[in-house]
């Protein structure tokens, strides 16, 4: 894990200049996201951006970890899924602040009960995956980003819900 942070770090320090598309050194732009979830197309966002990050990433890392730029760009996805995941989050609990102490106190009871869920499922990914000669990493950076994403599209349709 510490390895793979400095690998990013390492990456991200060594970037010159950035693409006009790049949201961060990795090359995934999170705008990509709202781009996708504005569409007509909706559906399922959680790959949005990552094909843009990989071809950019191949472009600038010249290591030799096969799996460094899916690496890259599945952790830069799940971060930006977890940013949305936390600003939704906020404002469902502003929006429940008008009917009481107790939807907030469940709201946040319920978040920490989906993290426990969200990093129990994404151990037995990757888990399942090593046991299988797959990547476990990647396995499990993928379940975060998805994870992330399905709970940010829950959280969402509540607060539009709240909103109506």
């Amino acid at each position: 894990m510490i390895a793979r942070s400095i690998a990013i770090a390492a990456f991200a320090v060594n970037l010159v200049a950035l693409p006009v598309h790049a949201g961060d050194a990795s090359g995934l732009d999170p705008a990509a996201i709202g781009q996708c979830l504005a569409s007509d197309e909706g559906g399922d966002c959680a790959d949005a951006g990552m094909q843009a990050c990989r071809e950019y990433a191949e472009t600038k890392y010249t290591g030799d970890e096969p799996d460094f730029v899916e690496k890259n760009c599945l952790d830069a996805s799940h971060q930006a899924w977890e940013a949305k995941l936390t600003e939704t989050y906020q404002a469902l609990l502003d929006a429940e602040a008008g009917a009481g102490i107790e939807p907030q106190e469940i709201l946040r009871q319920t978040e920490h009960a989906w993290i426990g869920f969200r990093d129990s499922l994404c151990e037995y990914r990757a888990e399942a995956a090593t046991a299988r000669e797959a990547n476990g990493e990647l396995a499990r950076l993928e379940c975060q980003r998805d994870e992330a994403a399905r709970h940010w599209a829950l959280l969402n349709a509540r607060l539009e819900e709240i909103r109506e």
